[in-house]
This record gives structure tokens, C-alpha cells and sequence, in this order.
């Protein structure tokens, strides 16, 4: 049986290799798109937001409400799977319990 030390260690090891996976994971990147590609937005596994790419043919529409909701869209399914692919390598830590806070 665990005494309260050892949990503590265990806690302490657990609270380590999430740290440890949160830094690799601002060094990984997806990217999110939109519109058949049109928009692409690139973004680590921290959600921030690298980049953002428009294929010019969208830009020289010159349809401003098309372009942002493009944009939005983007940013959204890059944020997604951000967070997804975040959840996939904590749980790998956490067995799979979600601990709040860490996503």
C-alpha cells in the first residue's frame, strides 16, 4: 500500500511529464484551413497562433465578409486540433483521466 510520501512522488514524477510534454507540444505545429485551403492558419500544440496564409484569388475578390468568416473558420479548426492533439499526448500521461486546467 501507498503511503502519502510516495503518493506525493508520484504526483511530483506525473506533474513533471506534463511539463515536460507541454514544451514539446509549443514546438509542435498543425495547421487549420478553410475554404477548400484557401485559408490555412498554422498553430502549436499550446494554441497560439503561428501563421496565416490566403491564397491571393480570395484577396483580389475584395469580398471582405467571405475573407473573415474564412478566417474565423480557420483559426477555429486549427485551435481544434490543437486541442486535440494536446488531449492525445496528456492523456498518454494521465491515463486518460482529463485533469482540468491542462487543456
Amino acid at each position: 500500500m501507498l503511503g502519502l510520501k510516495d503518493l506525493i512522488e508520484q504526483a511530483h514524477g506525473v506533474q513533471a511529464k506534463i511539463k515536460e510534454v507541454q514544451e514539446q507540444l509549443a514546438d509542435r505545429s498543425i495547421i487549420g484551413s478553410s475554404g477548400g485551403d484557401m485559408v490555412k492558419v498554422e498553430a502549436n500544440g499550446i494554441q497560439e497562433i503561428l501563421s496565416v496564409s490566403i491564397e491571393d484569388d480570395l484577396v483580389a475578390a475584395k469580398d471582405k465578409e467571405v475573407l473573415e468568416d474564412l478566417i474565423v473558420a480557420a483559426v477555429n479548426d486549427a485551435l481544434e486540433k490543437s486541442r486535440q492533439m494536446a488531449a492525445e499526448e496528456l492523456a498518454k500521461i494521465t491515463g486518460g483521466i482529463r485533469i482540468p486546467g491542462l487543456i
